[in-house]
């Protein structure tokens, strides 16, 4: 049980973006069509829910319906040039997959994989300079599964010098707002 309780992160947020086809760039270059976010504070990955209610004259609640929104929300420690560039025009207008690699979670390693729109942003502060630059995504359903291949999650690897724990292929399911990945530690 004791290794099901861990209350630290990953301290790892990858975005890469992606063409109309949901498909990697031929290339990937950190600050030009990817970027290692670097340090986290703190982060978050939630799918929020927001329900309205069918109530007739008589008082009762006769339906709802559900509308559900997937979020990413974190606030990065470094603020280089490089970063606050993408953040803030990198991303705009773009579509991006985002992998989150929240630590381990019941003994095994986890990741979050999600197509992202990347709400572009920065913001620098002095002092708290590392508690400053806020980060957030909202997850962009599909209609169909995206699939993240073996061989893109080597090259992202490469291109930006991270270690991504699944080794692929990963799939988004159709209409959902992101697959969680679990690896053995």
């Amino acid at each position: 049980m004791a290794r099901a309780l861990r209350d630290k992160g990953g301290n790892q947020l990858i975005i890469v973006e992606l063409d109309e086809e949901l498909s990697l760039p031929g290339s990937i270059t950190n600050g030009a069509n990817a970027l290692n976010c670097g340090l986290i504070f703190e982060s978050g990955v939630d799918i929020e829910t927001k329900t309205e209610k069918f109530k007739a004259e008589d008082g009762r609640t006769y339906g709802q319906d559900e509308e559900y929104e997937g979020k990413t929300t974190g606030v990065l420690m470094e603020s280089s040039k490089l970063l606050a560039d993408y953040l803030a025009f990198g991303t705009r207008d773009k579509l991006h997959l985002e992998i989150k690699y929240q630590g381990i979670k019941g003994g095994k390693h986890q990741e979050v994989f999600k197509v992202a729109d990347v709400t572009p942003q920065m913001s620098f502060k002095t002092p708290g300079g590392t508690k400053a630059m806020k980060y957030e995504s909202i997850s962009i359903v599909q209609s169909q599964p995206v699939v993240i291949s073996g061989a893109n999650i080597s090259a992202i690897e490469a291109a930006l010098g991270v270690s991504i724990r699944a080794a692929g292929p990963v799939t988004i399911p159709a209409e959902q707002e992101h697959v969680i990945v679990e690896t053995e530690v």
